[in-house]
């Protein structure tokens, strides 16, 4: 079972310390915990009736931070590899129509698991599979028992009446009676001993001034502290209002807002983030893909406000290392290609690999209004590591010479040794922990991969009655899609 110790010790390890201006220095010191707090960090510490972990050879990194993704997307994996966002949307977002609240759930975990075993130790989960109470439940019990830590988003959702082989209709109650209760009930609860905090996802601003206005009140006044949406600009499936504006004009801007994506945004957008102190998270594996743009997240008109997200597991990897990756070295490549057109080389590396890890640790805890409890290893902090092995084949030699560069250019999930959260012991010697459920006891690994298999299977059987085509074409309707926007390619 997961390792819940009261006092540990993390002994002999190199740390990676966030200073002065988010400058990061590896520190050869221990690290005591105590109650799930960084009590103390120095060289030498003795802690009677501590538990000592080894950390010789380890490298402590803080526990990364995943500020968009979509964890209940788990049975969808593996089939959007090749898609744009509007094949996305109907195979994707709009097939939760055929999940019932046990399959959330497991989708819920296994997603989270994932996370887990990757080194994310704090998710905003923007949970927008919410076709009943039920389901908001399943969810939000799943995040409990995974061990994460997270800002669950109770998300509104494109909800879909009926759908099969012929036809598909969508909802025309976006917004269900329940919806805005049962939020606030969960708003007023304490979740995993304050683990998991409730968040709000908003994309329904279509719904007009008035509503949008309600919504926003009564989300806050609840006391939820962070609202997400999406947004893209210039794009034909996002429409020409900017989502942006509206949030100015309306009034409901604020620093608890974190924009997921925003890519190609311009000075109108960026002179209102930095009015009302907004956020942003790039996603740079889906953004390249689906045609959303250049990911935002380095450009420096928002480099002050700017996250780093999975977004969608359903479409690629789980992890915060690929999108590091991913996301530096295509911003080095727009960068260098000015120059290489020109028969010229850039004689440097414009951003660097601190640049691409503070968007996964500090700034990511700044963008989620958690920047003073996780993303940097600090006295008072709770205690999320990441522990890496030094000694693998991809991290010797690399470990040694420059620590932030292992971990983003050379470094897979199968050099995390540990993943500790709040102080728990969540994977161990390279294998996830049994997770404590509420109505199975203990499961393992091997458990959950048994239920996901089925609630697979029987999704997938689903899945094969809907017409796909017929969900695009209704999409196209309801967005108000020009087609020649969407051009075939050859």
């Amino acid at each position: 079972m997961p390792n819940s110790i009261n006092s540990m010790l993390l002994k002999g390890g190199i740390a990676l310390i966030h200073g002065e201006n988010d400058i990061v220095t590896a520190q050869k010191i221990d690290i005591l915990v105590s109650e799930g707090k960084i009590e103390k960090i120095g060289e030498s510490i003795e802690a009677e009736g501590a538990e000592v972990i080894d950390c010789t050879g380890k490298l402590i990194s803080p526990g990364f931070v995943d500020t968009h993704h979509h964890c209940w997307q788990t049975q969808l994996k593996g089939r959007h590899a090749n898609h744009m966002l509007l094949e996305y949307i109907p195979t994707g977002n709009l097939t939760a129509f055929l999940f019932g609240p046990n399959d959330v759930y497991l989708g819920e975990l296994g997603g989270l698991m994932e996370l887990i075993d990757a080194g994310v130790t704090t998710v905003v989960d923007h949970c927008h599979a919410i076709y009943s109470p039920e389901h908001a439940d399943a969810a939000l019990k799943a995040t409990a028992e995974s061990g994460i830590r997270s800002v669950f988003c109770y998300s509104s959702a494109f909800l879909i009446s009926e759908w099969d082989q012929n036809s598909i209709s969508i909802d025309q109650t976006p917004l269900p009676d329940w919806f805005l209760t049962h939020l606030v009930k969960l708003a007023s609860q304490k979740h995993a001993e304050g683990r998991v905090e409730i968040g709000f996802g908003w994309d329904h601003f279509f719904l007009g001034e008035e509503t949008n206005k309600m919504v926003f009140k009564t989300v806050r006044d609840a006391g939820v502290k962070l609202i997400t949406t999406h947004w893209v600009n210039e794009s034909p499936i996002f429409g020409p209002r900017s989502t942006i504006t509206t949030m100015d004009q309306q009034k409901l801007a604020g620093p608890d807002v974190l924009v997921s994506h925003g890519n190609q945004m311009n000075d109108e957008d960026a002179t209102i983030f930095k009015k009302h102190g907004m956020s942003v998270s790039s996603t740079p594996m889906t953004e390249l893909q689906m045609g959303h743009g250049l990911p935002i997240c380095y450009d420096p008109r928002f480099e002050d406000c700017a996250s780093l997200g999975v977004d969608c597991h359903s479409s690629g990897s789980g992890d915060m290392i690929t999108q590091m990756r991913v996301g530096l070295q295509a911003e080095r490549g727009v960068f260098n290609q000015k120059y290489v057109e020109q028969g010229k080389n850039p004689s440097t590396c414009k951003h660097t690999v601190e640049n691409a890890f503070n968007l996964a640790t500090i700034k990511g805890a700044r963008a989620c209004k958690l920047g003073d409890k996780v993303g940097s290893i600090a006295v008072g902090k709770s205690a999320d590591f990441v522990i890496f092995d030094t000694e693998t084949p991809a991290m010797i030699c690399a470990a040694k010479k420059d620590p932030i560069a292992a971990i983003v250019l050379h470094s897979s999930i199968r050099d995390i040794d540990a993943v500790i959260v709040d102080g728990v012991v969540r994977k161990a010697s390279g294998k996830l922990l049994p997770v404590e459920t509420k109505d199975k006891g203990l499961w393992d690994w091997k458990d959950i991969v048994a239920n996901l298999e089925e609630s697979y299977e029987n999704i997938e059987g689903k899945a094969k009655r809907l017409n796909y085509e017929e969900a695009t074409r209704t999409i196209g309707a309801a967005f108000r899609l020009n087609w020649d926007n969407f051009p075939k390619v050859k």
